[in-house]
């Protein structure tokens, strides 16, 4: 009995080793506009420890937000106004920072842009996190 059960207990830690040191390598890609919020350190270490977080991350600076006209049966009042200078160039987690945004879980949140009659909508949490979790799936 013990001739089989210590290679059996071998071949198990190896291949827990082997698939551990396998989940710990796996890195992704780290978007350069994460830099311009986070320290490189913390980043280089986050997508060590915890890659998931760099594929959210990544994932939420194109796919957690979106800019429309703002609704003409809203008064714009109604939001609160923000400073934008380029949509097109906006670093979506740099302007969370810099301007104390708010997200909420379940409903969208609605930010007037300036005098642009423009408006920054942030998708619900959970929305969001399923439309990582369907990204995540095709890959």
């Amino acid at each position: 009995m013990k001739k089989i059960f210590i290679p059996v207990l071998l071949l198990f830690l190896s291949i827990t080793t082997f698939a551990q040191s396998q989940q710990q390598t796996h890195t992704h890609p780290i978007d350069a506009r994460l830099f311009e919020v986070f320290d490189g350190t913390y980043l280089e270490q986050l997508n060590a420890e915890n890659p998931f977080l760099i594929q959210r991350l990544n994932f939420y600076l194109d796919h957690a937000w979106y800019i429309t006209d703002l609704p003409a049966e809203k008064s714009s009042s109604d939001y609160r106004t923000i400073q934008i200078e380029d949509v097109e160039k906006m670093n979506i987690l740099l302007v969370e920072k810099e301007q104390k945004l708010e997200r909420d879980w379940d409903k969208q949140t609605v930010y007037k842009i300036g005098n642009s009659g423009k408006a920054l909508v942030f998708l619900p949490g959970k929305e969001f996190t399923k439309k990582l979790n369907e990204h995540l799936a095709l890959r």
